[in-house]
C-alpha cells in the first residue's frame, strides 16, 4: 500500500501497553492516541467493540476469529476409581436396589408359598440377597426355590448376563483408551470451577466485555475478576507458565494461542497447553481510524480487494504451525495397539482387594477380642 499510495509510515508503540479502555474517566492505550492525534491507524489485531466505535472509526475488517481460551493441556484420568467407572451411578444404585427388592419378592413368595410347606422359614432374607449378588459374580453356588420363584430367579440370571457382559466390555475399553480430564470445556465450567480462574490483558477488549456483562456466564467471570485484581495482567510476559504452573485461563485471538502452544511444545518437548473447546467470544479485528479520517476509504478499499484475492487468508494460513500433537482435540487421542494393561491399570481393583483384606482382618480381630472377653 505504501508504495502504491506513495506514503511512508512508522510503527510505534503505545507508551502504556494498553489497546485502549476507559479507566478513570479517560481513554488510554491506542485509542487515546488515535483520539489526540498521536498516530494515524492503528494497525494490530484490534477488536471492534461499540464504546470504541463511539470515538474512533474502524476500516472494513481484515480478520473474524474467536476469543478463545488457552487452559492447561488436560490431563491423564485416574484409573483409581475404574472398577466403577464402567456404570454411571444410577446404574449402581438401580442395581443395588433391583437386587434388595428381588430378594424381598422371592423371600415373602417363599414364606406364604401355601403348597410347599417345607420351606417356610428356611431361607432367610439374606441368603436370596446374597445368591442374586453372587449371580452377578459368576458363582455355583446352588440354593433351594420354590416353584414360584424359579421363574422370577430365571430372569434374574438372564439380566445378570447382560449386566456382567456389558460391565466387563466397558471396563476393558475404559482401561485399554485412555482418557482425559479436560479442565474447561465450557463458558460455564469455567465460571463455576473452583480450580481454574481466568486472567486478562488489561485494559484490553475482553477485561471491558466481561466488566460490562450484566448476566450470564461472562457476568460471573467478570466479578470473580474483579474480585481478584492480581489476575488483571500488565504483559503477556510468561504467560504460558502461568496457566500451566498456576492453573490458569488466559483469553486472547485464537490464532495467537495457536502459535504459543507451538513454541511452548517446542521449548519444552511437552504438551502444557491446549484451547478450550468453547471460546469466549467471537471477535472481528480492523484498523482503527481517527473519526471521518481521509484514509478510512483507502483502507477500505485496499483490505476488501486483499481479502477479495485471498491474500488475508493466505498470509494467515502460512504464518500459522502446521498441526502438532498438542494441537490435536483430545478425542481424537487414542492408544496404541500394542497397549497391555498395567498395574496402574488395576489400581482400583488392587483397591478394593486391600479394603476387604482390611475388613477381614478387623472382623477377625473383633472376633477374637469378643470370645476372648465373653
Amino acid at each position: 500500500m505504501s508504495e502504491k499510495h506513495d506514503f511512508t509510515f512508522e510503527y510505534v508503540e503505545p507508551p502504556d501497553g494498553a489497546f485502549g479502555a476507559f479507566v478513570n474517566g479517560s481513554w488510554n492505550g491506542l485509542v487515546r492516541q488515535v483520539i489526540y492525534g498521536e498516530i494515524d491507524i492503528v494497525a494490530t489485531a484490534f477488536s471492534v467493540t461499540y464504546p470504541r466505535s463511539k470515538l474512533i472509526d474502524y476500516s472494513f475488517p481484515f480478520s473474524a476469529e474467536p476469543m478463545s481460551i488457552l487452559i492447561p493441556y488436560p490431563r491423564l484420568d485416574s484409573t483409581i476409581s475404574g472398577i466403577v467407572r464402567p456404570f454411571q451411578y444410577e446404574v449402581w444404585i438401580g442395581i443395588i436396589l433391583s437386587i434388595l427388592i428381588l430378594a424381598l419378592i422371592l423371600w415373602l413368595i417363599s414364606r406364604f408359598e401355601s403348597r410347599r410347606e417345607a420351606f417356610r422359614g428356611k431361607i432367610g432374607l439374606f441368603d436370596y440377597f446374597w445368591f442374586l449378588f453372587r449371580v452377578l459374580a459368576n458363582s455355583n453356588e446352588v440354593i433351594a426355590f420354590t416353584l414360584a420363584t424359579r421363574l422370577i430367579v430365571t430372569a434374574w440370571c438372564l439380566t445378570a448376563v447382560v449386566f456382567v457382559n456389558s460391565y466387563t466390555s466397558s471396563l476393558v475399553s475404559y482401561l485399554m483408551a485412555p482418557k482425559f480430564v479436560p479442565v474447561i470445556t465450557t463458558l460455564q465450567s469455567l465460571a463455576d470451577s473452583k480450580e481454574i480462574s481466568l486472567m486478562v490483558l488489561k485494559h484490553t477488549s475482553v477485561e471491558t466485555t466481561l466488566f460490562a456483562a450484566t448476566t450470564g456466564a461472562l457476568a460471573k467471570i467478570g466479578a470473580l475478576l474483579q474480585a481478584h485484581p492480581e489476575n488483571q495482567l500488565n504483559s503477556l510476559e510468561n504467560i504460558e507458565d502461568q496457566v500451566y504452573y498456576q492453573r490458569k485461563a488466559f483469553p486472547h485471538e485464537e490464532t495467537s494461542l495457536i502459535v504459543r502452544i507451538h513454541d511452548d511444545l517446542k521449548a519444552t518437548k511437552q504438551c502444557r497447553l491446549a484451547i478450550a473447546k468453547e471460546p469466549l467470544y467471537p471477535d472481528t479485528h480492523a484498523f482503527g481510524l481517527a473519526k471521518h479520517s481521509p484514509l478510512t476509504k483507502t483502507f477500505d478499499r485496499e483490505l476488501i480487494w486483499l481479502r477479495q484475492l485471498g491474500l488475508l487468508d493466505h498470509w494467515k494460513t502460512a504464518a500459522l504451525p502446521p498441526p502438532n500433537r498438542c494441537s490435536a482435540p483430545i478425542s481424537r487421542l487414542r492408544s496404541t495397539p500394542n497397549k497391555k494393561l498395567t498395574l496402574d491399570s488395576l489400581s482400583s481393583a488392587f483397591l478394593l482387594y486391600a479394603v476387604g483384606v482390611i475388613a477381614s482382618i478387623l472382623v477377625f480381630v473383633v472376633e477374637l477380642i469378643f470370645f476372648k472377653c465373653f
